[in-house]
């Protein structure tokens, strides 16, 4: 299998259980259907299980950080 990059979008724009990456290429994380109630996108780093923020603590910036997509090719 390969990871391909598809598109590059914003957190919020991705469906839910969507593999994505940030654009310096240094983060892999999975897109949850959740939101905390303060409004963050609940994602998850795929090489620690920590909460994904992106940078940030504000839940409308990381809701717009720009992202790639990644899919998974047989």
């Amino acid at each position: 299998m390969k990871l391909v990059i598809t598109k590059k979008t914003k957190l919020c724009d991705l469906e839910a259980g969507s593999l994505f990456m940030t654009p310096d290429m240094e983060c892999l994380a999975l897109k949850s259907e959740y939101r905390t109630d303060k409004g963050a996108i609940e994602a998850y780093i795929v090489g620690s299980g920590e909460f994904f923020w992106g940078g940030t603590s504000d839940p409308i910036t990381q809701r717009n950080l720009p992202v790639f997509e990644i899919k998974l090719i047989k």
